[in-house]
């Protein structure tokens, strides 16, 4: 995944997804650091490598 287009999700709310799309994590994007995206969500703040994330959704501001 291209670290440019990560790093424009700080601050977002999104929801990424693994091959197949069967699992996903959802939460504000707090860092992206190499191959790395640091979310949290409302209990956990989680470090998933980016190469295996085949989908992210970006939720749009109301």
């Amino acid at each position: 995944m291209a670290s440019k287009l990560l790093s424009e999700c700080v601050g977002k709310r999104v929801e990424l997804y693994g091959e197949g799309g069967l699992s996903g994590y959802a939460g504000t994007v707090l860092e992206v650091e190499n191959n790395l995206i640091k979310i949290e969500d409302k209990k956990t703040v989680r470090i998933i490598n980016a190469d295996m994330i085949a989908q992210i959704k970006i939720k749009k501001d109301k």
